[in-house]
């Protein structure tokens, strides 16, 4: 396939994403006014975003399509990474807003209750986003081209389970929650 139907693809993936990281650009704009969760948060959506649509820059500019994809995987790491940090900086705030409920004698701070329906549908997101970034990263390493074919396919084999799986966990967590 021509690298230029990728990075096209590529292209209008990113026009389409618009809708989460121009608010998140906001919330990055908005400084001290959001908390501190919601900030890292956005900026792992802007991490991420911005690095797919450096990949479709570098699938124009370059022959080789490696770059590119190793330019997306570092997004998406470094994505996951804030998003977790984000994660745990919401645990922590909402620890404090129930030690200040606490100290007025008013109860824990309310929560709106979480339908059964979000959870499932949040469940599938994660496993459809992580079955996708899955296969793509197993045909990544199966059309490398380095080492035999067997080789080859016990890493994609290998890899994509791990990622899929590493999804689930996370999915599972959400959804717990």
């Amino acid at each position: 396939m021509n690298h230029s139907v990728l990075a096209i693809a590529t292209a209008a993936l990113t026009a389409g994403g618009c809708v989460w990281y121009l608010p998140a650009i906001a919330d990055l704009q908005a400084g001290a006014d959001r908390p501190r969760s919601t900030r890292t948060a956005a900026a792992a959506c802007v991490l991420g975003w911005a690095a797919l649509a450096l990949a479709g820059g570098l699938l124009l500019a370059l022959g080789d399509w490696r770059p590119a994809a190793q330019t997306a995987l570092a997004g998406l790491v470094g994505g996951v990474a804030l998003w977790l940090r984000a994660l745990r900086e919401r645990r922590v705030e909402q620890r404090e807003a129930d030690e200040r409920w606490i100290a007025l004698d008013a109860g824990p701070a309310p929560r709106p209750p979480r339908s059964g329906r979000s959870s499932a549908v949040g469940l599938a997101g994660w496993l459809v986003v992580g079955a996708a970034v899955a296969s793509l990263g197993a045909a990544a390493v199966l059309l490398s081209g380095g080492g035999t074919a067997g080789t080859r396919a016990a890493l994609a084999a290998g890899s994509g389970v791990g990622v899929a799986l590493l999804f689930l966990v996370m999915g599972l967590r959400s959804v717990r929650r």
